[in-house]
């Protein structure tokens, strides 16, 4: 009886788990706007009878009570951020088929726990557990069917071809449940919709680092949605070099295209940058701004033609990193955005690291660079940049810092820089050796510059 409890406890914390993780994703659609979402769900569902809350059998009362919870929990996540869930069972048309077998030499007795009674029960507590997550919140449940092809078509159309309506609640209380009832005129028509949705609780603004918020609501919405926002054309870099110990100093650089801003007397264009680790905490960012009137009409000329480029630092401890990056064109009201991993190496505490890779070429001048990067102003022949497309026979600027901690045993390194097509053909290859002596014994850095042709 003892190994029971514990299994069903385990099968029971299991449950719950899963509904917590439906409600994460659910939470994390809740970001993305202008857009239907969906969530397909392929599961066997739960096959806990939620609603036999039956007081005096207390392992029973608490597991119900958990999946309870976490699949109103679920539930209201889903409706929150407008996401419909379909409950896919992929068992398909079952008659129990094996599982039968397995029990067929027990007593038909449900309070056993076997039996095809028992087992007929099972399944039907499991896809009523789709057929609600879906129905409450506008999708529907494939259960018990085989023709997956067909209902994976359903719920295409279900999401190509749909009707937003919207409202605003007389009693808008945070947490407050709001039944949705939606109803045709038409004949014959079948209306699939949530049944409701609880008012979201208010959140905390995003702030960077130095606890400022970005500087424009469509800026903040762009860093907090976990999709890139496709509104401006961007080009961006990340490249992390060795910084004050123990933080590494990350060299951001972003590209604009000079055709999707409006650059009016009147416009500024606002550009934040963030850092995101494992945990979800914002360990950097900042933002600029450019104001269109302080710009020469030849800059602006430039910029129309060509772009424009900026360049940043931000301090980061050692980890791995989402980096948000976010532009807003105030004048023309575009936005764009662009997530992108990073991993900061611990450049104090490896034997041996390089830092990223930075280029350059002469024709990235052409770019105008509204911030420079003044701790590589003299080390490469103009500005780093983010677009890696190069014309041809065009000489290309490459510059990368070779971290040694091993000064004090004697070694050489052999550093070795390539160039190669996206085939595989090798353009342009330079070797070079140090000698750790050079170092005076001592931990140290090697620069590696070089000038190739593509």
């Amino acid at each position: 009886m003892r190994d029971t409890a514990c299994q069903n406890s385990a099968r029971t914390y299991e449950r719950a788990l899963l509904r917590d993780t439906l409600r994460n994703v659910a939470e994390w659609f809740g970001s993305v706007h202008g857009r239907r979402k969906a969530i397909l769900f392929v599961s066997e569902g739960i096959d806990y009878d939620i609603y036999d809350m039956i007081p005096g059998n207390g392992s029973n009362h608490n597991g119900a009570s958990m999946i309870m919870d976490s699949t109103r929990d679920a539930i209201a996540s889903a409706t929150r951020s407008n996401v419909a869930i379909y409950g896919i069972d992929p068992r398909g048309l079952t008659d129990l088929g094996d599982e039968s077998i397995e029990v067929g030499a027990f007593p038909d007795d449900t309070s056993l726990g076997v039996g095809t009674g028992s087992l007929y029960n099972e399944i039907r507590l499991s896809q009523d557990s789709l057929r609600t997550l879906s129905e409450e919140t506008g999708g529907f449940a494939v259960v018990n069917k085989n023709d997956f092809a067909t209902a994976f078509q359903r719920i295409v159309e279900d999401n190509s071809t749909y009707y937003v309506l919207a409202y605003y609640p007389p009693d808008a209380r945070p947490g407050r449940l709001h039944k949705i009832d939606v109803r045709v005129t038409r004949p014959g028509l079948t209306v699939r919709a949530r049944k409701g949705y609880i008012a979201p609780k208010k959140v905390d603004a995003v702030t960077t680092s130095n606890g400022k918020t970005p500087s424009t609501p469509e800026i903040r919405d762009a860093l907090e949605s976990p999709l890139p926002v496709s509104g401006l054309t961007m080009h961006v870099f990340a490249a992390p070099f060795k910084g004050a110990a123990p933080n590494a100093s990350v060299l951001l650089g972003v590209e604009l295209r000079g055709r999707d801003l409006q650059l009016s007397p009147t416009d500024k264009i606002y550009l934040s940058y963030m850092a995101i680790d494992v945990n979800g905490k914002v360990k950097g960012g900042t933002t600029d701004t450019i104001a269109t009137n302080a710009l020469k009409p030849e800059t602006k000329t430039r910029i129309e033609q060509t772009g424009l480029r900026m360049l940043n630092r931000l301090d980061l401890p050692p980890g791995k990193y989402q980096v948000r990056v976010a532009a807003h064109d105030s004048a023309g009201g575009a936005v764009g955005s662009v997530l992108l991993d990073l991993d900061v190496p611990d450049f104090v505490k490896m034997p041996f690291s390089i830092s990223g890779i930075v280029l350059t070429s002469p024709l990235a001048a052409q770019l105008p660079t509204a911030h420079a990067d003044e701790q590589l102003r003299g080390v490469l022949p103009g500005p780093a940049v983010a677009a890696r497309t190069f014309a041809q026979n065009e000489e290309v600027g490459l510059f990368a810092e070779v971290y040694d901690n091993q000064g004090s045993a004697p070694h050489k390194v052999d550093i070795t820089t390539t160039v190669t097509t996206d085939e595989g053909k090798q353009m342009f290859k330079v070797d070079e050796a140090r000698d750790s002596a050079d170092l005076g014994g001592k931990p140290g850095t090697w620069y590696e510059r070089v000038l190739a042709y593509e």
